[in-house]
Formats: C-alpha cells, structure tokens, sequence
C-alpha cells in the first residue's frame, strides 16, 4: 500500500483516540500527515502493520504485550516499552533466526561492526538475534513510524545477503524459521518476548520456540 494511503489511515486512528471522532473528521489529510506523537499503542501499532498489508497479531503474556507480523517474508515481533495509559514510547523489532553453524560469534561481531542501526546477538540458546529499537520520545511524524517497518524490512534484506568483509560465509536465512502466513514456509524469523526465560525448542518442523523471550534482550526500561 503507498506510503500516502498508510500515514492517512494511521493518523485517522491516532487522531480520532486523544480528540474524539468529531476533531479527527476536521482534520484534513495534509494536516494529519503532519501530525505528531510521543507514544503509540500496541493497537494502533497493529493498524501501522495491517494498513500495509503485514498480518498483526496481538498477544499479552504476564502483562506484556507484543504484536507478531511478518516483514520481508520473516516472522518478526514488536515489544513496547516505557508505556503508559498514554501508549509506548518506545518500540522495538525483532526477529530470531534458528541456530546456524555460520551464526557464530566472528559473524554476529562483523555484522555490528560494519553494519549500523539493527544490531545482532547470539541468545544463549546460540540462535541469532536481529533488532532495532525506534524511540519516539520528543515526537515523531506519524509517517516515520509507518516508514520504520519499510527501514526494519531494508535490514533485514540487507542481512540477508550479508557477508563479513574479511570473506566469511553469508548465512542461508531462506530456509530457517517459520512463515507466519498459513500454508507458508519460507520465513526465516521467530519472534519472542523480552525478558522470558527461554522455552523448550520446538520441533524441527515448526522452526519456532514458542512465545518465551531471552535475558539479553531485555536492558530497557
């Protein structure tokens, strides 16, 4: 979906939660495409995701919410911090790829050298991590935060095809993970949940470690 159609219909629903429906319907399309926000709601998050054609799928587990997608055909989660009655002010995307003899520590140090921005780890599972934090503390444009799924999709295209400057093997993410689209398998993600003790690996089949998350990824407040 044009970029256009996504920041209208996203600032429609932003809009319309703090003022009411009959402020939001005053708003005209240039006006709301210049709309700001310090705080996004898992719910209105789901909207960004669906408005560009990514499934969104919203779950809570001991009172953290997360919404699980699909960007660049991989399964990926988003997790929210600092939140409030007021929405989130901080999110972060991640997705998680099966343990692989080429994800070792060599190439996870190579990535963060040479790459900026989304960041890689090995969890102590020795699966890889990839994940980028978006802060919206001071205010955003509603359109950068429809844009950062396209910047979070560009990353991981871009480790897709990545290669550690010294030669090192570029890692086969095509055929890891799960799709999270029914009757697909060609996703290479696994989300999980900030701050979980790991759960027991699924079987090989699914690619998946279910809903539990890792101690490194959890450093925010």
């Amino acid at each position: 979906m044009p970029v256009r159609s996504t920041v209208i219909a996203l600032c429609a629903l932003l809009a319309a939660l703090p003022l009411g429906e009959a402020q939001a319907q005053k708003r005209n399309p240039r006006e709301q495409e210049t709309l700001t926000i310090g705080r996004i709601s898992p719910r209105q998050m789901a909207a960004v995701l669906r408005e560009r054609g990514n499934p969104a799928e919203i779950t809570t587990d001991n009172n953290r919410t997360r919404l699980t997608t699909e960007i660049s055909g991989l399964r990926t989660s988003v997790h929210f911090y600092s939140c409030n009655d007021g929405g989130c002010q901080s999110i972060q995307y991640r997705t998680l790829f099966r343990r692989n003899e080429r994800f070792t520590l060599a190439f996870v140090n190579a990535w963060n050298y040479e790459k900026r921005f989304a960041k890689a780890y090995l969890d102590r599972d020795g699966d890889l991590v990839l994940e980028w934090d978006v802060d919206l503390d001071g205010g955003v444009s509603v359109a950068y935060v429809a844009e950062t799924v396209s910047t979070f999709q560009a990353m991981l295209n871009t480790f897709g095809r990545f290669t550690p400057a010294d030669g090192g093997a570029s890692p086969d993410v095509g055929n890891t993970g799960r799709s999270l689209t029914p009757g697909q398998s060609g996703g290479a993600g696994r989300s999980t949940a900030p701050g979980r003790a790991p759960a027991e690996a699924a079987p090989p089949s699914t690619g998946g470690k279910g809903n539990s998350g890792d101690v490194p990824g959890e450093r925010r407040t």
